[in-house]
């Protein structure tokens, strides 16, 4: 593997996960933690270098935005987190100004450079910091809602009594209160969901589920970062071994003038390719209120 550079800017729980799991995962050779907290951020330093010994990332150090500006992927995952009740919209002012504050630190970074942004409201965030950053739209994308679409297969796969593998699933449009589950192109081992007694009762209460799923996590311990620090270590693996896989993430469309989550292809490049889906007229529909609503909360 070529030697492999990832900076985390924010090193909260989050952050400090995302860490673990890239360390534990091999993906990175060098892994620099940046945050305003320094001390916070010197002793998730110091814990993580003990995990060293179980992994080949050969070096993990507390650095600065010029240290970023060098790496090959860079995640945001700084921000104000969210409070129990809260919905990640109410987040926006606040981490909006964060982002800003950040991309300003980051003028004259690596050109080949990607860019992976963590923090909530996800989709209006990653809109903005592609508007600020330098670099190609493509090079920037946010987690969208790959981390609900691996909720939803995993309540499906338990339902049916298969591997999570086996099913192909996507949550789509806003990382948040207004996504739809594409389930007109959703499958089984390649077959309809409804083969495996899944009802329209039940999409309705799985679709409930995977939505309300973060606020129950955070009610009962104060913050999600397992599940998404496991998401953002994949989408690392995806670009540094340009594995091409299909996952929602948040970018860019044209058609609907916002950032939110559709199929596409992530590779070395970034986000290489939308892929073209079938959806039914109902959740066309959906999709297109997730982005009128995403829309009007950049006016």
């Amino acid at each position: 593997m070529r030697h492999i550079r990832i900076a985390i800017i924010g090193t909260g729980a989050v952050g400090s996960t995302i860490a673990y799991t890239l360390v534990l995962k091999n993906s990175a050779t060098e892994i620099v933690l940046i945050d305003t907290d320094t001390e916070r951020c010197q002793g998730e330093v110091m814990d993580l270098v003990d995990v060293m010994g179980f992994s080949r990332t050969t070096k993990i150090y507390q650095g600065t935005y010029a240290d970023a500006k060098k790496a090959d992927i860079i995640i945001i995952s700084a921000g104000k987190p969210q409070k129990i009740g809260e919905s990640r919209s109410a987040l926006l002012e606040a981490n909006k100004a964060i982002m800003k504050s950040i991309l300003s630190e980051l003028r004259g970074l690596n050109v080949e450079a990607l860019l992976m942004v963590v923090t909530n409201p996800l989709d209006s965030l990653t809109y903005y910091v592609q508007q600020w950053c330098e670099l190609p739209r493509a090079q920037v994308f946010g987690t969208g809602t790959f981390l609900d679409s691996q909720r939803l297969k995993h309540l499906i796969s338990s339902f049916a009594g298969v591997a999570v593998q086996s099913v192909e699933a996507f949550v789509l449009g806003e990382h948040g209160d207004s996504q739809i589950v594409a389930w007109s192109a959703t499958r089984i081992a390649g077959g309809p969901v409804e083969n495996h007694g899944i009802t329209v009762e039940m999409k309705q209460e799985l679709a409930r589920v995977v939505k309300a799923e973060a606020y129950e996590i955070i009610k009962t311990k104060g913050a999600t970062f397992y599940g998404i620090a496991a998401c953002v270590a994949q989408l690392c693996d995806m670009i540094i071994y340009d594995s091409k896989q299909v996952v929602p993430v948040s970018w860019y469309h044209e058609r609907y003038n916002v950032c939110m989550s559709l199929p596409v292809i992530v590779g070395k490049s970034g986000v290489e390719k939308v892929l073209p889906y079938s959806l039914s007229d109902e959740e066309v529909q959906g999709l297109e209120l997730s982005a009128a609503l995403l829309r009007k909360r950049l006016l």
